[in-house]
C-alpha cells in the first residue's frame, strides 16, 4: 500500500514538472512570435513609407547601356507599357492568369497557408529553397518593394506587405495592378503592351489561346517568350490551358481547340530594339546577363558600362558590309566581324551579319554561328609543334599521304594549290597553307595534344579526335577564334573575352551611383614567351609572302592566317597587331557553296579596311584613358627614389612603368621612331636601349625629305649645310620605294612599303625577292 502511494506521489510530482515546462515553453513561444512579429512589423513599416498608395508606385527608371567611349548604346525601359484598366482585361485572361498563377486568390487573404505548406514540403525534400508558394499578391508587392533573392527574412517581409495590401485593396483592384505591373518578355510590362508587340492587337480583343499564352510568360519571361522560343512558349500555353480546363474555368472542347490554335505573331516592331547602336553587342550583353541575374535588367535601374567602342563598331559594320556587298557575285551572303583587346579581352566591335534589319536578323554569327573554321585552325596544329621543341626552320615532307580510317578506308589530305612533293620548314608551310604539312605535324605531336593547345588558347567547342582536325574540320565561333589569336599578340597571355567593365545602380535620391559589379581582365599565361614569339614570326610570313600578301594592306606589324574550308563554304582571315586582334569570317547561312571565295581575297582586305582605322581610333582612346590617370601616376613617380625611367613613360598605380617601344626595332621609342606602342613591365626589369633606327633618313646626312619641306636634321658647320642643300637642290639625291621586309627595292607585291631619300651613288640596287606573285 505504502509502495502504491509512493508511486502515485512520484507520478503527481512528473505531472507537475511537466506541465510547468509545457507552460515555460508555450510561453516562450508565444514571447518569440510576438517579437518575431513584432520585427517584422519594424522592418515593413521602415519599408514602406506611412500613407504610401501602393497603386501609385513609381518604377526605377531603365536601365542604360554604354560604350567604352561613353556613347548611350541602348535604354531599357521598365515603362514600357500601356495601363488597361480591369473592365477591358478579358475574362480569359484574368481566369488563365489566376489558375496558372494563384487559383486560391479568391479565396485567402493575400497569402496561401497551403500554398506555402506544399512548397515547404517541396523545399524540404529537394533541400533548397526553390519553391516559395507565392499568390498573385505577393508577387506583385515583392515586384514593386523587395528583391528577388530567395531568403526566410524576405520571405516574411513578402507575406506582411501582401496582407497589408489585401487590406487596402480589392481582389479586383489587386488583379488589375498585377496585369498592369508584371513583365511579359521581349521588353513589355502590362498586359495590354504585351498583347500589341506580341499579337499586334488590345488585350480586349485577345482569342482564348492568346491569353495563355500571355499568362504564361511571367513565370520565366525570357524563356517563354515566343520570340526567343516559340516551342517552349507554346509548350506553356499548353499547360495554362489545361490548368483552366481542370479548375472549369474552360471546358475541354475549348481547350482542344485553343490548343490547335496557330501562333500568330505580329514580328518585333517596338522602338526599343531596333534603335539599339551596336545591336548583336547589345543583345549579347542583355542576354548573358540575364543568364546570371534573372531579368534584373530589365527592373534594376542600372547604367551599365561595356567596352565597345563606338566609333570602331561603326567602322566594323561598314567595312564588313562593303566586303560582302562586293563578293556577292561570288555567292557570299553573310559576314560576321569581332575585334578584341588582346592585353585586356576586352571587345572593341562585334558585327553579327550584314543585314541593316536587325528586327529581322537577330542571329548573332561572332557568338552563336559555328563554322568550320579552315586553315585557321592550323595555329594550334603548329603552336604544339612549336611548345614541343620543333623549330620554326623544321622541314616536313609534303608527299602525298594516305591515313586509314577503319573499314578498309583511308584518307588522303589534299593541298589547295595540288602541288606536292618536296619539304616546307613550318614558317614556309604556315605561310603557304600548305595542308599535307599540317596534317603531318598533327599526325607527329598527336591529335590530342593539338586539342589540348586548342582549348588552352581558348577554344570552347567540343572539337573531333581526328587528323582533318588539322585543317578546321570542327565547327568554332569567331569569337573563340579571335580571342585564341590574341594569345600570339599578348606574349602567350590568354585574355578571356570581356563585354561589361562596371555595372552602377540609379540613384533615387540624386546621390552618386552605387557600384554593383566592377570586371577586371581575367589574365591566364598559357604560352611561353619565347613560343609565342617564333608564332609571331610565323604568322608575319602569311602576311609578307604567304597566303594573306595581297589582301592585308596598310597596317604595320601585321600578323594572322587564313582559312578556307575544302567545300568552299567557309572563308577566314584571323590577324593582328600588339594592340587588336581581328577575326572576319564570311559565308552563307544554309551553308551553300561560294565561288572560289579565299579568305587571302575577301576577309582580308575587309579585316585590313577595318584596322587601319581602328588601330588610330584605340590608340586615341587609350591616350584619353591616360590622361585620366596623369595625376596619379606622376604623384607615383615622384614618390620613387633612385629609379631610371625613360622620359616617355610613367607609372601605373600597380607600381608599373609604361614604355613606348619602336615597332621595327623592338628597342625603346625615340622622336624619330615613326610607330610605336606601349608596354607595361615592373619597375625596374625596362629596357632601356633606345631605337638607332633612322626611319626613312638617309644613312648618314641627317637630312629628311618629306612631301612638303625638306627638313635638316643634324646641322654641323654652315659650310657643310650649304653644301648638303645644294646636293638637293642639283637633284643629286633620289627617292626610292624600300620594301618593309627586305630593306631592297619593292615590286608589285611587296605588301607594305616606305619611301626614302638616297644620294644617287648610295641608292640601292637590289629588287625584293622575298614577295612573288602569287602561284
Amino acid at each position: 500500500m505504502r509502495k502504491t502511494k509512493k508511486r502515485l506521489y512520484r507520478r503527481k510530482s512528473r505531472f507537475k514538472i511537466f506541465w510547468m515546462v509545457t507552460q515555460i515553453t508555450f510561453l516562450f513561444i508565444i514571447i518569440s512570435l510576438l517579437v518575431a512579429a513584432g520585427a517584422i512589423y519594424f522592418s515593413v513599416s521602415k519599408m514602406i513609407p506611412q500613407g504610401t498608395d501602393l497603386a501609385n508606385y513609381k518604377p526605377f527608371e531603365s536601365t542604360k547601356i554604354y560604350s567604352s567611349d561613353g556613347v548611350l548604346l541602348a535604354e531599357i525601359f521598365k515603362e514600357n507599357r500601356e495601363f488597361i484598366s480591369y473592365d477591358n482585361v478579358p475574362k480569359h485572361l484574368k481566369d488563365a492568369t489566376v489558375a496558372i498563377e494563384d487559383f486560391r486568390f479568391y479565396n485567402h487573404p493575400g497569402v496561401d497557408i497551403v500554398g506555402i505548406a506544399r512548397a515547404f514540403y517541396r523545399n524540404l525534400q529537394s533541400k533548397t529553397i526553390g519553391q516559395g508558394g507565392s499568390t498573385l499578391t505577393q508577387q506583385l508587392v515583392r515586384n514593386i518593394y523587395l528583391t528577388p533573392e530567395k531568403t526566410f527574412t524576405r520571405k516574411l517581409q513578402e507575406i506582411a506587405l501582401a496582407i497589408q495590401l489585401e487590406r487596402q485593396k480589392t481582389k479586383d483592384e489587386i488583379l488589375e495592378m498585377y496585369l498592369n505591373e508584371v513583365y511579359y518578355g521581349s521588353g513589355t510590362f502590362g498586359v495590354q503592351t504585351a498583347a500589341k508587340i506580341y499579337f499586334g492587337k488590345d488585350a480586349k480583343d485577345l482569342t482564348l489561346a492568346e491569353s495563355a499564352l500571355i499568362a504564361g510568360l511571367p513565370k520565366k519571361p525570357s524563356g517563354y517568350s515566343p520570340y526567343e522560343n516559340l516551342k517552349a512558349a507554346i509548350g506553356r500555353r499548353n499547360v495554362v490551358l489545361g490548368r483552366m480546363a481542370e479548375l472549369g474555368y474552360i471546358t475541354n472542347e475549348e481547350k482542344n481547340e485553343a490548343v490547335k490554335e496557330e501562333v500568330k505573331l505580329v514580328g518585333l516592331k517596338r522602338g526599343g530594339i531596333s534603335k539599339y547602336k551596336a545591336p548583336w553587342f547589345v543583345t549579347h550583353v542583355i542576354k548573358s546577363f540575364n543568364d546570371e541575374h534573372d531579368d534584373l535588367i530589365y527592373t534594376g535601374g542600372l547604367r551599365i558600362y561595356t567596352t565597345l567602342n563606338y566609333e570602331m563598331q561603326q567602322v566594323a559594320e561598314k567595312a564588313l558590309r562593303e566586303g560582302v556587298k562586293r563578293a556577292r557575285y561570288q555567292r557570299v551572303s553573310q559576314g560576321a566581324l569581332v575585334c578584341i583587346d588582346p592585353k585586356t579581352g576586352h571587345i572593341k566591335a562585334m558585327v553579327g551579319g550584314v543585314n541593316p534589319d536587325f528586327v529581322a536578323d537577330q542571329f548573332n554569327r561572332v557568338t552563336q554561328a559555328k563554322r568550320q573554321p579552315g586553315s585557321t585552325f592550323k595555329a594550334f596544329v603548329y603552336t604544339a609543334a612549336i611548345d614541343n621543341g620543333y623549330s620554326a626552320d623544321y622541314r616536313i615532307s609534303n608527299n602525298r599521304i594516305s591515313y586509314p580510317m577503319g573499314g578498309g578506308r583511308s584518307w588522303t589530305p589534299r593541298n589547295d594549290n595540288g602541288r606536292y612533293g618536296g619539304t616546307y620548314t613550318i614558317k614556309n608551310a604556315v605561310a603557304q597553307s600548305i595542308n599535307v604539312c599540317a596534317v603531318r605535324m598533327a599526325d607527329m605531336v598527336g591529335i590530342d595534344e593539338v586539342i589540348k593547345y586548342a582549348h588552352m588558347l581558348g577554344i570552347k567547342s567540343q572539337l573531333g579526335r581526328n587528323l582533318s582536325l588539322a585543317l578546321g574540320s570542327s565547327e568554332v565561333t569567331p569569337l573563340e577564334m579571335c580571342s585564341s589569336y590574341g594569345v600570339f599578340a599578348n606574349d602567350g597571355v590568354y585574355a578571356e573575352p570581356t563585354y561589361i567593365t562596371r555595372i552602377t545602380k540609379e540613384s533615387r535620391n540624386n546621390k552618386d551611383d552605387s557600384l554593383i559589379e566592377r570586371n577586371e581582365p581575367k589574365l591566364t599565361k598559357v604560352l611561353s614567351e619565347e613560343t609565342a614569339a617564333i608564332m609571331n614570326d610565323i604568322f608575319r610570313g602569311v602576311v609578307t609572302s604567304g597566303t594573306a600578301r595581297r589582301g592585308v594592306r596598310g597596317v604595320r606589324d601585321a600578323h594572322g592566317k587564313t582559312g578556307t574550308t575544302s567545300n568552299d563554304r567557309d572563308a577566314w582571315f584571323v590577324g593582328y597587331t600588339p594592340a587588336l586582334v581581328t577575326a572576319v569570317w564570311v559565308g552563307n547561312d544554309d551553308n551553300t557553296r561560294m565561288r572560289s571565295v579565299y579568305g587571302g581575297g575577301v576577309c582580308a582586305p575587309i579585316w585590313s579596311k577595318f584596322m587601319q582605322k581602328a588601330i588610330n581610333i584605340h590608340k586615341a582612346e587609350e591616350d584619353a584613358s591616360n590622361k585620366e590617370n596623369k595625376l596619379a601616376a606622376e604623384t607615383k613617380s615622384s614618390e620613387s627614389t633612385n629609379k631610371v625611367v625613360p622620359s616617355d613613360s610613367k607609372y601605373y598605380k600597380n607600381g608599373n612603368v609604361n614604355v613606348k617601344i619602336c615597332a621595327e626595332s623592338g628597342l625603346v621609342a625615340t622622336s624619330n621612331c615613326i610607330d610605336t606602342y606601349t608596354v607595361s613591365y615592373e619597375a625596374d626589369t625596362q629596357p632601356t636601349e633606345r631605337c638607332t633606327l633612322r626611319h626613312g633618313k638617309s644613312s648618314d646626312d641627317g637630312i629628311e625629305i618629306n612631301n612638303n619641306t625638306e627638313r635638316i636634321i643634324n646641322q654641323r658647320s654652315s659650310s657643310e649645310l650649304d653644301g648638303r642643300i645644294a646636293q638637293v637642290e642639283k637633284g643629286q639625291y633620289v627617292t626610292v620605294t624600300i620594301c618593309a621586309d627586305s630593306g631592297k627595292i619593292a615590286n608589285d607585291y611587296c605588301p607594305e612599303t616606305v619611301s626614302r631619300r638616297y644620294r644617287e651613288d648610295e641608292q640601292p640596287k637590289q629588287v625584293c625577292r622575298i614577295h612573288r606573285m602569287p602561284d
